[in-house]
């Protein structure tokens, strides 16, 4: 066997063993719907979370941080028979002497469950009921950060805001004016 077709061989076992390769991309689901002329319907679903239900998985290397993300997500959602991870923490790892593949992630979280789905109109028209008392204690109840936005009369107010309103101090009196001098008597014409 000659050098040359050493060399083919072996350039042959390259591009074979260079091409042989299976990548993978994962991805999450979505809404986003490209066609205008087609739409969703919104869906409200409640989300049981299972905290019994521990997950954690590791993905493979990957070149990107989100692509690595992006496969735990799909790995923790298929592998435990889930709909979504409740409160997913993340440790990235970064291999910055490698040439292609420098990311790879690890997710903890808990298993969660999607009930009660519902279109959105259905979901407003439960609420019609309500008054707008109960939708207050409803909101202090589950979220106590609801308080920053209550005003004097116990009000929910700026509730679309994510920070606290500042507080509108009342314009402090103007200092009373002097009395003026009297006026000195008109002369009497003579």
């Amino acid at each position: 066997m000659t050098n040359d077709m050493k060399r083919i061989i072996f350039a042959t076992i390259c591009v074979l063993a260079m091409t042989g390769c299976t990548t993978y991309q994962y991805s999450a689901r979505q809404t986003a719907i490209d066609r205008h002329d087609i739409q969703a319907t919104p869906t409200v679903v409640d989300v049981r979370a299972d905290f019994s239900k521990r997950v954690e998985v590791t993905s493979n290397w990957q070149r990107t941080k989100e692509d690595a993300m992006a496969e735990c997500q799909y790995m923790a959602i298929t592998e435990n028979r889930i709909d979504i991870v409740v409160d997913p923490i993340y440790k990235i790892q970064y291999r910055p002497s490698s040439i292609t593949k420098k990311f790879k992630a690890s997710l903890v979280g808990f298993g969660g469950y999607y009930t009660n789905s519902r279109t959105q109109r259905e979901d407003i028209d439960a609420l019609k009921n309500l008054t707008r008392e109960d939708i207050e204690k409803y909101l202090i109840l589950h979220n106590p950060e609801v308080l920053k936005y209550m005003n004097a009369q116990g009000e929910v107010v700026n509730i679309n805001h994510y920070e606290c309103p500042k507080k509108v101090e009342k314009a402090a009196e103007p200092a009373p004016m002097p009395d003026p001098a009297p006026l000195p008597a008109p002369k009497k014409k003579k």
